[in-house]
């Protein structure tokens, strides 16, 4: 059984973004909502290719981890046990006939401090120290850029947005007897997400739906 290669997920990622591209109103909706960093509601894409499934889960930090900053070893210590319960392959339960399993998972965390300016009423050391401070925050930024794990050690944003994302990729053993795909797991064991929002591609064609806890299950 061959592994998918970074090119191989990447074409694949590139195949949805083509789906979105293809129903206007839902990229729009789609962007709009991703831009908005919703708490509770995340994305989530797939695509099927050959004997292989490819998901890919977009997420509010706080959906995952109940807070979005990591300032603490203990918050360090939940998000290193969040990652490990992204990477359980069970979260998303695939139709039993088509024997699927997991063969790979990634999981990435990013913080994005673009709120700095937006309260600076939370330091008010001096309109000089503010400058400084602000100058000191745009090194920091770019440093945070080189940490792909969401680990930052400068982290001053009390109000920045936390974002993770989390790819897997299935092999099937009987891919035509795959009809549906379930997300309960996955609610239940991060109960802070609400819903998320699923487009896909399938050998059946284009797949736009909403799911949540209540009504977990996407069918093409």
């Amino acid at each position: 059984m061959a592994l998918f290669s970074q090119k191989r997920i990447a074409t694949l990622a590139a195949t949805i973004a083509c789906v979105a591209l293809s129903s206007p109103s839902w990229a729009a909706e789609h962007t709009r909502h991703a831009e908005k960093h919703v708490h509770g509601s995340g994305a989530l894409n797939f695509a099927i290719d050959g004997g292989q499934v490819y998901l890919e889960l977009k997420t509010p930090g706080f959906d995952i981890l109940g807070f979005e900053t990591i300032k603490t070893d203990e918050q360090r210590n939940l998000l290193q046990a969040a990652y490990k319960k992204l990477g359980n392959g069970e979260l998303w339960s695939l139709t039993p006939e088509a024997s699927c399993t997991l063969a790979k998972a990634d999981i990435l965390g990013k913080e994005d401090h673009h709120d700095h300016n937006d309260h600076g009423d939370h330091h008010d050391h001096g309109d000089d120290h503010t400058k400084h401070e602000d100058h000191h925050d745009d090194h920091e930024k770019d440093h945070d850029k080189h940490d792909s794990h969401g680990h930052t050690d400068h982290n001053h944003a009390e109000g920045g947005h936390m974002d993770i994302q989390a790819t897997y990729v299935y092999q099937c053993g009987n891919i035509s007897k795959l009809r549906a795909f379930s997300s309960s797991n996955f609610f239940n064991t991060f109960p802070n997400s609400r819903e998320l929002k699923v487009q896909g591609l399938t050998n059946n064609g284009q797949v736009f739906v909403e799911i949540n806890r209540e009504r977990p299950e996407v069918r093409f």
